[in-house]
């Protein structure tokens, strides 16, 4: 498997796999510069793609923003080997991923890499707000984690509140 940073790509795929607007994933590739697009491909033929994006909180974050593979190569490691490469192309302390309590594969997926979950409700209401905006989050996903606990992370900065205007308000509002 070989992996090529494409968001033209990239975001074909997302939109082609991916169960909701890709409007979010397009704003964060146009309009945050700490973002980037892999497609994984096997036998020449793209297979999977993840877009992902790094902000400023207590510690450079790297999120996992969208991770698609084509049906016929699920259960294949190709996600796996997306996150794996996106986490090397970071190279930051702290890793975050969100995905509704339903997405079994997704919960697998990233629990299988070292990663815990939480609910929201489980945090407390500064730490939810701070990363439920640096995850572009929504109230009723789980955040996963790894490489650090999330009120340890947690801190409201700058980049947080531009991330969170650019690329999930705006979006929202179709500015």
């Amino acid at each position: 498997m070989e992996i090529v940073s494409d968001s033209a790509k990239a975001l074909e795929i997302v939109s082609r796999y991916y169960k909701g607007p890709v409007k979010y994933a397009r704003a964060v590739l146009e309009r945050w510069p700490g973002s980037g697009a892999v497609v994984a491909y096997m036998g020449g033929e793209a297979v999977g793609a993840e877009i992902f994006y790094v902000v400023e909180l207590a510690a450079a974050a790297c999120v996992h923003y969208y991770v698609a593979v084509a049906p016929e190569y699920r259960r294949r490691g190709v996600a796996s080997f997306l996150v794996n490469k996106v986490e090397e192309l970071c190279g930051a302390g702290v890793y975050m991923a969100t995905t509704t309590e339903d997405n079994a594969a997704a919960l697998r997926l990233f629990r299988g890499l070292g990663y815990v979950g939480y609910r929201w409700g489980e945090l407390p209401r500064g730490a939810r707000e701070v990363l439920l905006k640096a995850t572009c989050g929504y109230d009723d996903d789980v955040l996963l984690i790894k490489g650090g606990d999330p009120l340890a992370v947690a801190m409201h900065t700058q980049d947080v509140e531009r991330l969170w205007r650019e690329t999930c308000l705006k979006p929202f509002l179709n500015l």
